[in-house]
């Protein structure tokens, strides 16, 4: 087959789409290389994982132009070289696609701008809404990246069932590395961490609800003896964290990590005593995943597609009780016992995301469309 991808975030993204679209692109050059890959970016980084693919003979990196010219190309249509397939990984397809042969797929992975509006601006909304719906309507086949954003493409945007395959991503490969005390002691290092810590990783905004993990900790028993770690990408809504932490007195207590290198995260995660997402609603939950691979315990909410990756091994709270969290917190972090339980539990819910099996199952959704 010969396969086009929007790898826009491929390219240029470092954080969840971006992982996304490189675990597809590259399980399907590694495992499938009988294809031919045509990847579609308005400019191409220098970003390593795709550099280390421009040298396959099977993939063909097109470079739409830097700017706003690449930019309209991407959103509203460009050649797409007799393609069997192409996948819009990241929500959206060109809007005036100009081969009408080519089957097309696009990948949702949630509509949390429908869901909770507030989080998002007025003009992000009409263009999100706007690129999805024409997406869902233009392409023939939806994937979705759980039964939880299935059920939201349906309820919010009326598309039929039929349309629609759930299919999961797996975690990066570099968190199947188990580290030593060494490495681990380093990266704590590194960052400035001095005590045990718990851990939550993703962009601080609102919706990641990092505030009621400071709420939580604030309260707990745990503050005298651990840190709590925050890392994720820097946003106006850091201030709310750190004036609520300057007001508790927690600031000493407290680790923001701002552009920690993606290559740190699985020995942040090994070193963690615990690993919080309280985040009020996602498309997936990534950070689940990678506790769970680094054999981390991991407290998340209960709603949402949240249990859909962590399964028994997470343990889950309302995401608007800080007592609740505080409370389960102070079990999993006093008990050795209930930490390798949990682990335990954990080296079987990873089952159902084997990248080598995810992948697998993808090609098979491509070849039965073409």
């Amino acid at each position: 087959m010969r396969i086009g991808f929007d790898a826009k975030r491929a390219y240029w993204n470092n954080t969840g789409l971006g992982n996304y679209s490189r675990f597809v692109i590259n399980g399907l050059v590694n495992f499938f290389p009988q294809n031919d890959y045509l990847l579609y970016s308005p400019g191409l980084t220098k970003h390593p994982e795709m550099l280390g693919l421009e040298t396959n003979p099977s993939v063909y990196p097109i470079n739409l132009g830097k700017g706003l010219a690449g930019e309209m190309k991407r959103t509203f249509g460009y050649p797409w070289d007799k393609l069997d397939l192409f996948h819009g990984l990241s929500n959206e397809i060109p809007f005036f696609p100009t081969n009408k042969n080519t089957k097309k797929i696009v990948t949702i992975h949630d509509l949390l701008f429908l869901r909770y509006p507030s989080f998002y601006t007025y003009f992000d909304r009409h263009i999100y809404l706007a690129k999805t719906k024409k997406a869902c309507q233009a392409t023939d086949l939806i994937i979705a990246t759980s039964e939880q954003t299935k059920q939201d493409i349906i309820e919010f945007l009326h598309v039929k069932e039929e349309k629609i395959k759930v299919h999961y991503q797996a975690c990066h490969s570099q968190f199947l590395t188990t580290h030593t005390e060494e490495e681990k002691l380093t990266v704590k290092k590194k960052y400035g961490i001095k005590k045990p810590y718990i851990l939550q990783v993703g962009t601080l905004e609102e919706r990641k609800n990092a505030v009621l993990t400071l709420q939580a900790f604030s309260k707990s028993n745990l503050k005298e003896d651990f840190e709590l770690v925050l890392v994720g990408n820097k946003t106006p809504y850091c201030e709310k964290l750190y004036n609520f932490a300057r007001k508790e007195n927690l600031l000493d207590k407290i680790k923001f990590v701002h552009g920690a290198e993606f290559k740190d995260f699985p020995l942040l995660y090994q070193g963690a005593t615990l690993a919080v997402y309280p985040s009020f609603f996602e498309g997936f939950g990534i950070p689940i995943l990678e506790a769970l691979y680094s054999k981390t315990p991991i407290i998340t909410s209960q709603n949402g597609c949240f249990k859909e990756v962590g399964g028994e091994a997470a343990t889950y709270i309302d995401p608007y009780n800080a007592d609740d969290l505080c409370k389960k917190m102070e079990i999993i972090a006093g008990s050795n016992f209930v930490r390798q339980e949990l682990r335990n539990l954990g080296t079987t819910q990873i089952e159902k995301f084997w990248a080598p099996a995810l992948i697998a199952r993808l090609q098979s959704i491509y070849a039965e469309i073409v």
